[in-house]
């Protein structure tokens, strides 16, 4: 096996070329890592807030003899799309690991497969590997289908093996390619179907916004909230709730591995008091599909949350859950959410009749927004 040196060839990639980093890449660097996806999945990419703090990472990883980086560049689109790299190198064994992120504005493009297989090939062909793991979190489904697309099987699952800079030691899927195994993709793994593939909770910073799985500890602002004559119409609950009741309900909340959905509490990010809570329900990974929606504590209402909220979690599923599809549906009558959902880059599809019955018991008709993850930010 080739010993890896400072600096990384250039290779071409089916359109994108794979190059050096570069000082001038900063910007477009940060761009990658202030992402909610590439944070919650990339230790590295939580550290960089700042164009020094991106400098510094450039230089680090240039002058590091165990790593071979690329910046992923799109001749025809202009600019950088993502990162890819190998590391923990083993010589002895030949073994090496592959890593990658993608820039929020290019997934599902075919970015992250064609990336991957340029420095796949580069480490059997060139540096010698006998062998290249690919491991990602099991909330990280988005990647299971990146290892299969590659030629990557599937080995197995190891428990609380990885720490991605939150202090959560994380279960991953553990992928690997041999030289010898067949080109192509390899068997597609659906998330429901492989061991200890559950959503595991996360924590999204947007700004003025903490979102983070629901706590006990916040039952006495969410006992109000959850009483508000008008959360009780559109989002019906029990008809009787008292603080333990609404503990229950956050311990519900928080416990993303009972069932397909993830709920966030909004919490304001400098004082953590409770705004709200948005919820991805009925979640489907393996048909890309799910559904969304959210409540405002009366004390924030007119203040933005709900968009701040809904779009901030929109754009964490189509990013580390590989969503392609969400929906959002609301009673026609309620046009506040109406203006929600548009604002979010929801459009209006269509109206469903007589679709749902709200809290006074009467049934509603619906408008049906949807957005793709194709579709273009608001």
């Amino acid at each position: 096996m080739s010993r890896p040196v400072s600096g990384s060839p250039q290779l071409d990639a089916d359109g994108l070329v794979l190059g050096p980093w570069r000082a001038e890449d900063a910007a477009a660097l940060l761009a990658i890592a202030d992402d909610p996806a590439s944070r919650a999945w990339s230790g590295s990419m939580r550290l960089l807030h700042t164009e020094d703090d991106a400098r510094g990472w450039i230089r680090q990883r240039a002058d590091d003899p165990d790593r071979v980086e690329w910046a992923v560049r799109d001749p025809a689109a202009g600019g950088i799309v993502a990162r890819v790299h190998l590391h923990r190198f083993d010589r002895d064994s030949r073994n090496a690991e592959i890593g990658y992120v993608v820039h929020p504005g290019h997934r599902r493009r075919g970015v992250a497969r064609r990336a991957v297989e340029a420095a796949t090939a580069h480490g059997f062909e060139v540096l010698g590997l006998g062998r290249i793991a690919l491991v990602h979190a099991t909330g990280n489904p988005a990647s299971c289908a990146v290892a299969a697309a590659c030629g990557f099987a599937f080995e197995g699952v190891e428990r609380a093996a990885i720490d991605h800079g939150d202090g959560v030691l994380h279960d991953v899927h553990r992928h690997a390619r041999l030289p010898s195994d067949p080109t192509g993709a390899a068997a597609h793994l659906r998330a429901g179907d492989l061991p200890g593939a559950v959503l595991e909770p996360v924590e999204i910073a947007a700004g003025r916004l903490q979102l983070r799985p629901p706590s006990e500890a916040e039952a006495d602002e969410a006992l109000p909230m959850l009483q508000d004559p008008d959360i009780r119409q559109w989002n019906p609950g029990p008809e009787h709730l008292d603080l333990d009741a609404v503990r229950a309900w956050c311990r519900r909340g928080a416990d993303w591995s009972d069932g397909p959905h993830a709920t966030f509490s909004a919490l304001d990010a400098t004082t953590g008091r409770l705004l709200g809570s948005v919820s991805l329900h009925q979640l489907d990974v393996a048909q890309g599909a799910g559904e969304i929606g959210y409540r405002v504590a009366p004390w924030a209402r007119g203040t933005g949350v709900a968009t701040e909220a809904v779009a901030a979690v929109s754009r964490w599923a189509f990013g580390a859950l590989g969503l392609l599809r969400i929906e959002l549906a609301h009673a026609v009558v309620n046009p506040a959410s109406c203006r929600v959902a548009v604002k979010t880059g929801y459009p209006l599809e269509g109206t469903l009749r007589q679709a749902y019955v709200y809290g006074d018991g009467l049934r509603y008709d619906e408008h049906l927004h949807a957005r793709l993850d194709s579709d273009p930010a608001p």
